[in-house]
């Protein structure tokens, strides 16, 4: 799209410059610029330094060029020139030879000694540190010479030959892009690299022009102008032109290319054409400073650049909101003013994004919306008063908008906007989440209003979701009573997760209050998870004797509960006799039924309640076992009380089960039961056990008595049957005969060792030194008082001796007694 970037004028013609007719013939070859002046390069050798002004006076007419004030004149026309500000001078190409002008007075300075130069060009991105040594590339027959041009002298660095005579070139830096033949190339003046880019269009006249620092704009085949970097590739698209063009300038952001029809004006942000004059015959254009002029054969024009910031107002007047924002990124802006334009680039950025959404260009507002930060309340209500027409781009704005929310909820924001990113979060997944699991999650840890979050969930029918706000809020009674309506029907929800869940939050809960409030609807349901909720470890203050008053209408929970308590070794004895006293009227109750898995069950539990628990009334329990029905609990009950006779008896007597009396033996661990077993089976009314009772004798042979074994079998009993049990018995006692006969040696063994011992402490003699001193007292030996010597050496006064058993220097135990002198 087109915008007006430059405004041209009229600001003089060629002939109003000379004095005198003869010279005004001539016409315009070249021109350059240095600070108010442009010097005017003619055909028939004159060079014109003329000065030029801005006025404020004329409004048609804002730049004024007055006539020559100094003139230079050579035999030939001046092809190309180029101002040196910090030498004073003025370079000039005519007749394929360098001269050096002052470049106020145009006198001549020096001429170089170089011949058939076709070309030059000064290093704006010098290799030299020095200020006033300017670096000169020029384009010679078969060579490019490399020059250092100083104001005493010039100095020739370093020549190349090439294989044709250059016939234009840029130097920037060490590279150097020139045209030779039929083919742009690219140089490194230091190491001589030499690389061939592309060709040239034979129908139009090599340009080249520098950029910026390392990149250089070629005019190449197709009309198109290629941008090339110093490396040899290019990173920006070319740029088309739109009929052939016969001279460059640049001035950012804009390339300004001269053709037949006038002057075109290119930016490089989108490599488009933005403005075009129509004006015929344009031979020359210059930029110098931000100043530029072109020139037909004797008329010249003034480009004034339009600020960036007319342009910039005109393109948001025009509602061009993009074009507006790559202008300003690409504006050149001073420092002072760096902080204050970064801040209007952000905001237009914002609105630029905005724009892209409101025209359904998703990805790039996306883009857009990160990189400038944008405040979520502008989307979130661009949003809602956003209407598409079309069913697929409404979809898609709605998948735009909850991503756009959920990266923007992890982003630091203030309070007030992660309220609104959650709040519109919340409202879409009440409304499209029918499941409830992304709403459950998300509302644990939202930042929203809770009033607004409350209506929210109602108005879509979230009572369970509401619940679980009220409870992740700890305001549990809200939760449970909505939980309560749910369950008795009065509300529905599809989402609700059932009593279950309920009772896990009462546990989770603690409230002793809400639990008797509202466990009463679990346990009506199910009384094994509303029993459950009384164990949880938050209740655990709470007395088991409320609870088990409480669940006394509830038996199956109360049995559990009993159950419970038991397994975390309660030590009340009313809670274990209560739970025994339960499952033996629930075995009551389906005695009728034995085959009944649950009659099994219970049948076991009560079983090992009985083996196991140390806080049972048995004398309570025996009473109400005293019946037919529990024989085998009776007989558990009795061995508990330590009546072994009752208890076997009763396995073999009235359950005629041998294997059950081996368990209870076994599980006792009392010798005198296994001989009450024997006794019990070996009677002529249990004559069918007697193999069992050999077998018995056999596997547990060091359970018994031998002797009170022997004596309880039948006299008609044969040996043989009874030999393993009666090897076994030969063998352990002349085991421990002779285990005893090795005890005694060694006993006696040990006795002469400590006899010899003795002996050796007692014949042992020492010396007592004159310095020696009783290390209790710490006074000196006298030899009419005693002493006591302890076996480690150490000697002391009789009556400091309060131990003889113990040292009073290292508190050694001493296990020989100590021996002394009197």
């Amino acid at each position: 799209m087109s915008i007006q970037a430059f405004d041209i004028i009229f600001a003089g013609n060629l002939p109003s410059f000379f004095t005198d007719a003869s010279s005004s013939a001539t016409s315009i070859t070249c021109l350059e610029i240095c600070g108010d002046f442009l010097y005017l390069g003619c055909k028939e050798g004159c060079l014109l330094r003329c000065s030029f002004q801005k006025s404020c006076l004329l409004p048609e007419q804002t730049v004024i060029i007055t006539k020559a004030i100094n003139c230079y004149s050579s035999n030939s026309a001046i092809t190309q020139m180029k101002a040196i500000s910090a030498l004073n001078q003025l370079l000039i190409l005519s007749n394929e030879t360098l001269a050096i002008l002052d470049l106020e007075t145009l006198t001549l300075v020096r001429t170089l000694k170089f011949k058939s130069v076709t070309c030059f060009h000064l290093n704006e991105n010098p290799l030299s540190e020095d200020p006033f040594t300017i670096e000169i590339c020029a384009g010679s027959k078969r060579k490019i010479l490399f020059l250092h041009l100083s104001e005493e002298d010039v100095k020739l660095v370093k020549e190349v030959s090439t294989s044709l005579t250059p016939s234009t070139l840029v130097i920037d830096g060490a590279h150097i892009c020139f045209a030779m033949g039929f083919k742009y190339c690219m140089l490194d003046i230091l190491s001589g690299d030499f690389q061939q880019l592309f060709d040239i269009d034979p129908q139009q006249p090599p340009l080249i022009h520098r950029v910026s620092k390392g990149e250089f704009l070629l005019n190449g085949p197709g009309g198109l102008g290629g941008f090339v970097l110093s490396q040899g590739f290019s990173d920006k698209p070319p740029i088309n032109f739109s009929s052939p063009v016969s001279a460059l300038a640049f001035h950012h952001p804009y390339v300004i290319a001269v053709c037949r029809q006038g002057i075109g004006f290119y930016s490089i942000i989108d490599q488009q054409c933005k403005q075009t004059i129509a004006i015929d015959n344009v031979r020359s254009i210059v930029n110098g400073d931000g100043q530029v002029f072109a020139s037909t054969q004797i008329d010249l024009f003034a480009l004034l650049s339009i600020s960036w910031e007319t342009q910039f107002e005109k393109l948001l007047v025009e509602n061009r909101m993009e074009e507006a924002l790559e202008l300003a990124k690409n504006a050149h802006i001073s420092s002072k003013e760096r902080e204050q334009h970064q801040h209007m680039l952000i905001d237009l950025e914002k609105k630029v994004a905005l724009q892209r959404f409101a025209s359904a260009r998703f990805s790039d507002a996306m883009e857009m919306f990160e990189t400038c930060n944008i405040d979520p309340h502008e989307v979130i209500s661009l949003y809602h008063n956003q209407i598409f027409s079309e069913e697929d781009i409404r979809r898609k704005a709605l998948f735009f908008f909850v991503d756009f929310l959920q990266r923007w909820r992890i982003k630091n924001l203030t309070s007030d906007q992660k309220t609104a990113v959650d709040m519109a979060l919340l409202k879409y997944l009440a409304k499209n989440d029918q499941e409830g699991i992304e709403l459950f999650n998300f509302i644990v840890d939202c930042h929203t209003e809770p009033n607004e979050t409350c209506d929210c969930l109602k108005s879509y029918g979230h009572f369970h979701c509401l619940a679980t706000y009220y409870a992740s809020r700890q305001k549990w009674e809200e939760a449970f009573c909505i939980w309560d309506r749910l369950m008795k029907s009065d509300i529905e929800d599809s989402r609700f997760a059932g009593y279950s869940h309920v009772a896990e939050q009462l546990m989770k809960c603690g409230d002793i209050s809400l639990v008797w409030r509202f466990s009463g609807e679990i346990l009506k349901r199910d009384e094994e998870i509303g029993a459950k909720i009384f164990t949880s470890e938050k209740l655990a203050c709470v007395m088991p004797r409320a609870v088990i008053d409480y669940l006394r209408n509830y038996p199956r929970s109360l049995r559990i509960f009993l159950e419970i308590l038991v397994d975390k070794k309660n030590d009340e004895e009313s809670v274990h006799t209560q739970l025994a006293l339960m499952y033996i009227d629930d075995i009551n109750c389906t005695g009728l039924n034995r085959n009944n898995p649950s009659h099994r069950l219970t049948t076991n539990k009560l079983r090992s309640l009985l083996r196991t628990s140390q806080k049972l009334e048995l004398t309570k329990l025996l009473e109400k076992l005293n019946t037919p029905g529990f024989p085998h609990e009776h007989a558990i009950v009795c061995g508990r009380l330590g009546q072994h006779s009752a208890a076997i008896n009763t396995f073999i007597n009235l359950l005629q089960d041998f294997d059950a009396a081996e368990e209870y033996c076994a599980c006792i661990e009392d010798p005198k039961a296994w001989n009450v077993l024997l006794t019990a089976c070996v009677t002529e009314a249990h004559n069918q056990m007697f193999d069992r009772v050999v077998d018995l004798l056999r596997r547990r042979s060091h359970q018994f008595d031998v002797s009170s074994a022997l004596l309880c079998l039948p006299d008609s009993t044969r040996f043989n049957v009874i030999a393993p049990f009666v090897n076994f018995a030969v063998r352990e006692v002349l085991h421990k005969r002779r285990m005893k006969l090795v005890e005694k040696g060694l006993q006696k063994m040990d006795n002469f060792s400590n006899k010899y011992e003795l002996i050796k402490l007692k014949t042992e003699t020492f010396s007592i030194q004159n310095a020696s001193y009783c290390c209790v007292c710490k006074k000196k030996f006298v030899a009419t008082d005693g002493f006591v010597r302890y076996p480690n050496g150490v000697l002391t006064h009789v009556n400091c001796a309060t131990n003889r058993q113990i040292c009073p220097l290292t508190g050694h135990l001493f296990k020989i007694d100590v021996q002394y002198n009197s």
